[in-house]
């Protein structure tokens, strides 16, 4: 039984077309930065981690609300409001800063460094009720 020419119109993959061309990015002579597509997997981790930063974020906002930081004189009351928002900037900067500089390296070490970051970054001020 020969192959159904309708059902070869549907195929892109025959090199033998005349039509066939090649793009600059298909085989070996691809240019280096060429990457495979994500995986479901993979894009399911980075959705888990983009959520778990975005509490982090708002936990970390709610405890600098909280807390006024009453030290007593201007400068103390200055550094104090300088380190909240260096805490609410944090999360956001690790999580962003992660997927820029690893985004030439293996899946597993951007995984790896945001899982480092979700440890570190925990809003401590907010679980204790501080």
């Amino acid at each position: 039984m020969d192959a159904d020419p309708d059902d070869e119109a549907l195929s892109w993959n025959a090199p033998a077309d005349p039509s066939h061309v090649e793009s600059p990015g298909d085989g070996p002579a691809g240019p280096p930065e060429h990457r495979e597509p994500i995986g479901s997997a993979l894009l399911i981790s980075y959705g888990v981690f983009a959520g778990i930063y975005l509490l982090y974020t708002v936990a970390w906002m709610i405890s600098g609300m909280r807390n006024h930081g009453a030290v007593g004189n201007p400068l103390g009351d200055i550094v104090y409001r300088a380190g909240v928002v260096l805490a609410i900037a944090a999360v956001p900067l690790w999580f962003a800063v992660t997927l820029l500089l690893t985004r030439l390296k293996r899946p597993v070490l951007r995984l790896l460094w945001l899982f480092v970051g979700m440890i570190v970054l925990i809003p401590w001020p907010f679980i204790l009720g501080v």
